[in-house]
């Protein structure tokens, strides 16, 4: 009873879901456009040798491994005595020093292929950074290859995507802005059980995130909007939350399947025509795995103006192209690296 009540009083139980070959083959141009526009985001599903149990069992391979192993590919942030700034792995630990929130950050590149003096500042050539793939511990090949695989299936599908909105609202400039999209990223997430200090200890009081829900329960991420398209993979974990007309409901989880939604960003070049969705997650009290992809406009790419000639929000704060101001977006979590001065 309780499941059917839940089928009649979530509304999100509605969201389409749309076949990966009919996005593919250019069929559900629409469907995209109308799902965007009455919930925010739809699922993608039968997506071609994508075996999502597959994938999230090599992300426990890895993330079962000992702190020791894990910190070899580690950011710099995570292990001084690496040089990457972006790719590889990392975490934040709760107050007794354990880790309750992990990652592993996979981009486009295996090589970098420019110099310093090839682009136009540190922060470009960051952007540019290639990946490190564990090696030779236990599961890592297999790591390299199903997860290179996952990371083309998303960016290909993203940029089909991104045509199909293109093409629909009538914006041809709107694919150029992702041509190079090299900020782009693909995390593996590990959330584990955290108490409420470790909450206040990861957003202080000053972030302006809120940590509980209003009956109480702990989150484990707090309401926000992402930033441009979102490609996301909760697999059979509940947790997440999407607000849609003012009312906060569970998010069902397609395990196979990829949700599709768009950021500020988007919604702001796109004049309001594809508006972004808030959603947050709930502590699930457990171990919780999920894969969003970020695919983001490329460093140079205008987003001063919408479609139609308006100032967006970041125009408005005088930021003109995208790589400056993703700089500024990422100080949070990279405070040393990706700062102004990597503008320089």
């Amino acid at each position: 009873m309780v499941a059917n009540k839940d089928l009649i009083t979530n509304p999100l139980h509605g969201v389409p879901r749309i076949e990966h070959s009919q996005i593919m083959g250019g069929n559900s141009k629409q469907d995209i456009i109308d799902a965007m526009q009455k919930y925010g985001f739809f699922y993608i599903v039968n997506i071609p040798n994508f075996d999502a149990s597959k994938e999230v069992e090599t992300m426990k391979t890895f993330f079962d491994h000992s702190q020791e192993v894990k910190e070899r590919f580690a950011s710099i942030k995570n292990n001084p005595t690496n040089n990457n700034i972006l790719r590889g792995y990392g975490y934040t630990k709760n107050s007794e020093g354990q880790p309750i929130e992990e990652v592993f950050n996979i981009g486009q590149y295996d090589k970098r292929g420019v110099g310093i003096s090839d682009v136009s500042c540190r922060a470009e050539f960051i952007s540019r950074e290639p990946n490190l793939w564990p090696s030779a511990v236990e599961g890592s090949e297999e790591f390299r290859n199903i997860l290179s695989q996952g990371f083309q299936m998303r960016i290909k599908l993203a940029r089909k995507i991104v045509e199909e909105i293109g093409d629909v609202l009538g914006y041809s400039e709107f694919v150029d802005k992702f041509k190079e999209a090299e900020f782009t990223s693909f995390y593996l997430k590990k959330y584990t059980e955290r108490d409420e200090k470790d909450n206040v200890a990861i957003y202080k009081s000053d972030s302006g995130y809120s940590m509980k829900a209003e009956d109480g329960r702990d989150l484990s991420i707090p309401s926000h909007i992402d930033t441009t398209i979102t490609l996301l993979a909760t697999y059979s974990n509940g947790g997440l939350q999407a607000l849609y007309e003012d009312v906060w409901y569970d998010v069902p989880s397609v395990m196979g399947s990829l949700m599709m939604m768009t950021g500020e960003l988007i919604e702001n070049l796109s004049d309001g025509k594809l508006p972004s969705l808030r959603h947050r997650v709930i502590d699930i009290k457990s171990d919780r795995y999920s894969t969003p992809f970020f695919f983001n406009p490329s460093f140079h790419a205008n987003i001063a103006t919408s479609m139609s000639g308006k100032k967006t929000t970041v125009g408005e704060q005088d930021w003109t192209t995208f790589g400056p101001w993703q700089v500024v977006q990422l100080h949070r979590d990279e405070p040393l690296l990706l700062n102004p001065g990597s503008l320089n």
